[in-house]
């Protein structure tokens, strides 16, 4: 069992905050502190430091989290096969891209051995990786931009980043210069997602930022995007498979914007991980 002063020191880590820590823990302030204090002296390294009032993390401290996740992703991974022998029960994270349109192959195919169970969680990567984390998934299937110092992971594919809008729209199939795009109204995810993110900082990288656009909407639900979309003949920009959902988009793109993500498989432990991964993914790893 991971030290329950471990335990005290990731919920620490989150909250940067003593006193919230323990109330979260029902512990005095002292108490935390004690076991704040016990682990930096058993590592004989400072975990936790103030920048004048504000407490920051130590590079020691950021290793200290990734050891303990990958150590409690293991422990569940072990109390899941003692409570359920000889069957499989996957919990796959995936992002809404990756979940609406991209594993369906996949999954059938893990599904179609009937000692396979899954549960499969579509949500943003921000969410997804907070429960990565905190073992609530043995993966997440993730787009775009994460912390990959703070994770372990493993590429699944590489995939085109376009500009979409509806067959109607004067940018259909063509090619547009930047300063076109901010004439228009965009679509986008909301905040957290790796879609949005992609999409923030390829347009950061070329010295503008999304407020330069004509009006920005933000949704949650690729269905209604693209409704917006065609409705509003707005644009928006998504992974490939995004474009190929509904017969009356088109792609275009964007000069001097040629983009493409990664697909990672993400998690804490790779002895917990990864025999779960290839045996969910089959063939479908580069």
């Amino acid at each position: 069992m991971i030290d329950f002063r471990m335990h005290t020191f990731r919920v620490l880590y989150h909250e940067m905050n003593y006193r919230k820590t323990a109330d979260r823990l029902n512990m005095t302030q002292p108490g935390v502190t004690q076991h704040i204090q016990y682990l930096e002296k058993y590592y004989g390294v400072k975990l936790f430091e103030y920048n004048g009032k504000t407490l920051v993390r130590t590079r020691e401290c950021e290793l200290l989290k990734k050891y303990a996740d990958a150590v409690l992703a293991e422990e569940e991974d072990v109390r899941r096969l003692f409570t359920n022998p000889g069957s499989l029960l996957l919990n796959v994270g995936a992002t809404k891209t990756i979940g609406e349109f991209v594993l369906n192959d996949m999954v059938n195919r893990f599904l179609s051995d009937e000692s396979h169970s899954l549960n499969l969680v579509i949500d943003n990567t921000e969410n997804l990786l907070y429960m990565v984390e905190n073992s609530e998934l043995d993966f997440a299937i993730v787009e775009g931009v994460f912390d990959k110092k703070r994770y372990s992971y493993r590429l699944f594919k590489k995939e085109s980043f376009v500009g979409i809008c509806s067959g109607r729209h004067r940018f259909a199939g063509k090619q547009v210069p930047l300063e076109e795009l901010f004439k228009e109204s965009l679509v986008i995810r909301e905040r957290g997602s790796g879609t949005r993110a992609l999409l923030e900082q390829a347009v950061a990288d070329r010295g503008f930022s999304l407020e330069c656009f004509k009006r920005t909407v933000s949704a949650g639900n690729f269905r209604v995007i693209t409704d917006l979309v065609i409705g509003q003949n707005a644009i928006t920009f998504a992974y490939a498979p995004i474009a190929k959902s509904r017969e009356n988009l088109c792609v275009f793109e964007a000069e001097d914007m040629k983009i493409s993500g990664e697909f990672n498989f993400v998690y804490c432990s790779e002895r917990a991980a990864g025999e779960k991964i290839r045996l969910f993914a089959g063939g479908g790893l580069p």
